[in-house]
């Protein structure tokens, strides 16, 4: 099979809303650019099978937020890049809730002081997903919050590796993790490997994760206020993956996304 470079681009983006759709095919490289002094908003749905490399570039002293829905029900491998210079503050949402076949690493390499990032992750495995993230600590004072809220149903396949790592000589620097996976249904298989790498004293570092079916008690509380068991199952499972639509600054996007959850939550059980 020839190996075929798709689509090759680079965007500078603007302050303000960027809404970008990537449909992939074959193999795609895609940098994004964010301009240093800026404040803005990238919304980023991806769809399509194949490769997709993507390269997200944040210069110097800005404040974004990313919200990254994917929407590729078939075979999709996905390598991005996060490059973060000095004092960039970068809230970054993902949606990984479909019925693909998927693998992704999501490489977050802080080059700047004091660079900055609060990732959120929402997934619903429904198929098959593997998906590496790594916070890269390479300059001083730079921070990482990875949560990753997820659940898995009915013959699906989760796996999930998060990884912090702080090289020696970036003191000041913190980087923490938190997963969090529901199995729910039959034949299910999910895992979580929180990692810490570090190589420096003057370090704050965490991690703690999860992986099990709901809490009865929780589910039993809901119950006694009226709720069916089934209706209370669907709202600890909304409260896992509706954070990441607090980021999101259209009105518009965000009652689409809510709406989205909703749905793919009904659907499972009605």
């Amino acid at each position: 099979m020839t190996h075929v470079i798709w689509r090759s681009e680079r965007h500078l983006l603007d302050s303000g809303f960027n809404p970008i759709e990537l449909i992939v095919s074959d193999t795609m490289d895609v940098t994004l650019t964010i301009p240093a002094g800026t404040t803005g908003s990238l919304y980023l749905v991806v769809k399509g099978d194949g490769c997709l490399n993507l390269t997200l570039h944040v210069l110097d002293n800005t404040d974004w937020k990313y919200l990254w829905i994917n929407q590729s029900n078939g075979s999709l491998s996905v390598n991005e890049h996060l490059i973060l210079e000095e004092n960039t503050n970068l809230l970054a949402n993902y949606g990984e809730m479909t019925l693909g076949n998927h693998q992704k690493k999501t490489h977050i390499e802080y080059r700047g002081i004091r660079s900055h990032v609060d990732f959120r992750g929402a997934i619903i495995s429904f198929n098959k997903l593997k998906w590496q993230i790594k916070a890269d600590h390479q300059a001083k004072k730079s921070f990482a919050m990875v949560t990753c809220n997820a659940i898995v149903l009915d013959n699906a396949d989760l796996h999930l590796e998060v990884i912090g790592s702080i090289s020696k000589g970036n003191g000041g620097s913190e980087t923490h993790q938190m997963s969090r996976i529901l199995n729910l249904g039959e034949n299910v298989h999910g895992i979580v490997y929180p990692m810490l790498l570090i190589d420096e004293n003057d370090v704050a570092a965490s991690h703690a994760a999860s992986v099990g079916q709901p809490n009865e008690e929780h589910i039993y509380y809901l119950q006694s206020r009226g709720l069916s068991r089934l209706d209370a199952l669907k709202l600890i499972i909304m409260g896992y993956l509706m954070p990441i639509v607090e980021g999101i600054d259209d009105p518009a996007i965000k009652e689409q996304l809510s709406e989205e959850i909703m749905e793919k939550v009904n659907n499972q059980w009605n």
